[in-house]
């Protein structure tokens, strides 16, 4: 009976370990606090061991041998103590690097051991696994300083990352906190925190998508409708008269000159008449499409056009000797074009901020001015202006997501009229005396920004604007009118697959 109840226990205990083992559960050991006891096995004259000890922590040393007599270089940073002749703890009570030499009865050397005191950083390395737990990222510890290794996915990980070891050496019981100076009968201490001096070194390694193809497109579609319609007249008998000139109201964009002129005589008297008369009508339509690709973080500018001279100031004066008039003009250079600064930052797989600015402007005849001078040998002039569209803005997109960061609809309206006072107020005569304008402009323009997470690709893959591009020679120049021979080579292999539309680069 007791030796089927031994077994009965036996089986019972066997039964009861591979249970707990297979539910993944541990039995506390001795194997367990292997991390905090060190055991020396060599000793002797050069016997050395290096203890990597944490602040304000505690590490158990086995020796192997009795000791008789223990020096610790700098007691300020770590402390011995014994309780038995084979045992000594050791205790972490500032950051830094000391020596402890353990001596035998007869003096004879048994251990050196270096003692490096460093903070704790498995519970930073904790908080980093639980919050990002996407990374994989290494604490170290390097003359106080926490030094970041490993990869992330993101920028914004990153970041993250910093800022929890900036909690770690900066928050709570995790610093280092010596004693500058301490009060006498119950006055407080004063403590310096030398944790201040600490920095982070940020070594990771963004795995993620980090380059960013931004396209803007700016398009816009413009009317504007003129018309002007005025008379200039003349009353004289030869020897004497009177004449008059309604003024351009709004912009003298028939020039100085007139279109038609009305004569006619009574008697001695001849009337003239001129008239100013013009009706214009225009659309415009304005397509910029610029790209341009930059690192997550990075600044990049993007600008193609050029300077435009405008004209100024123009004064006309005669020479007294002379008499031949001369003129001086101003010239101002303006720059006009296409230009596109981003900078974007990758935040997440589907997320990229985005600081953007763009500007669109050309020279334009929109309120153009004309100059004149009746002296022929003068020369007239058009003063141009520059029409400019102009956006800046920050936004946050997902890749291949489009935003209009601008738009505008405008629509107006001027009109206005002048004469001569009192003349221009009788009813159907009173039209040849005075003058009306009138001008309509009408705008619609939209500024769409689209991001896209781009890789490198092949060369080969990879098409340019003069691709199949091939001239024509003299024949087909001079007697068919062609620029250019049929779009595509006969050694470039058709593309793969079916399209629809007009696809790649084409020349007519």
């Amino acid at each position: 009976m007791k030796r089927n109840g031994h077994k009965f226990r036996a089986t019972l205990a066997a039964g009861l370990s591979f249970c707990l083992a297979f539910s993944g559960m541990r039995i506390p050991t001795a194997e367990a606090a292997a991390s905090s006891v060190v055991r020396i096995v060599e000793s002797g004259p050069g016997a050395r061991k290096i203890i990597n000890l944490g602040l304000n922590k505690a590490v158990v040393v086995d020796l192997p041998a009795d000791a008789h007599d223990i020096l610790v270089a700098d007691p300020s940073l770590a402390d011995a103590v014994t309780r038995t002749s084979r045992r000594i703890y050791l205790f972490g009570k500032s950051v830094g690097q000391t020596n402890i030499f353990v001596f035998g009865p007869q003096g004879e050397e048994i251990v050196s051991l270096e003692v490096a005191v460093e903070r704790d950083v498995s519970g930073l390395e904790t908080n980093l696994r639980r919050f990002i737990p996407d990374s994989d990222i290494n604490v170290e510890i390097i003359s106080d300083n926490v030094v970041l290794t490993g990869t992330v996915r993101t920028p914004l990980d990153s970041t993250k990352a910093v800022d929890l070891a900036r909690a770690f050496l900066k928050g709570g019981e995790a610093t280092t906190r010596n004693i500058t100076a301490q009060g006498n009968n119950g006055d407080a201490d004063i403590f310096a925190e030398d944790r201040q001096t600490s920095q982070i070194v940020n070594l990771l390694t963004i795995e993620g998508d980090d380059q960013v193809t931004l396209k803007v497109t700016v398009a816009e579609v413009s009317r504007q409708v003129l018309k002007q319609l005025g008379f200039n007249g003349r009353v004289s008998d030869g020897e004497s008269g009177i004449s008059f000139r309604n003024p351009a109201n709004l912009g003298d964009a028939i020039a100085v000159g007139t279109n038609a002129l009305i004569k006619g005589s009574i008697g001695p008297t001849t009337i003239s008449s001129y008239i100013n008369a013009m009706e214009q009508a225009g659309v415009m339509r304005t397509l910029a499409e610029p790209s341009l690709t930059a690192i997550s973080g990075q600044e990049a500018k993007f600008y193609v056009g050029g300077e435009f001279r405008l004209a100024g100031v123009q004064e006309v004066s005669t020479d007294e000797d002379t008499g031949v008039p001369t003129v001086a003009r101003e010239v101002n250079d303006v720059e006009y074009g296409i230009r596109l600064n981003f900078k974007p930052v990758v935040l997440g797989p589907g997320r990229i901020s985005l600081q953007i600015q763009t500007d669109v402007s050309e020279p334009t005849y929109e309120g153009s001015v004309v100059t004149g001078n009746s002296t022929a040998s003068i020369p007239g002039n058009t003063f141009l202006g520059i029409r400019r569209r102009e956006a800046s803005t920050s936004v946050e997109l997902p890749s291949g997501g489009s935003i209009v960061i601008a738009g505008l609809v405008q629509d107006n309206i001027r009109q206005a009229m002048s004469g001569l006072p009192a003349a221009s107020k009788i009813p159907i005569l009173g039209t040849l005396f005075r003058s009306k304008d009138f001008q309509r402009n009408e705008t619609e323009l939209v500024i769409i920004a689209t991001p896209y997470l781009v890789r490198p690709v092949a060369r080969s893959a990879i098409s340019r604007p003069d691709d199949n591009f091939n001239p024509a020679n003299d024949v087909e120049s001079f007697f068919l009118g062609r620029v250019n021979r049929i779009y595509g080579r006969p050694e470039v292999q058709p593309p793969v697959g079916r399209y629809h539309g007009n696809v790649g680069f084409i020349y007519k």
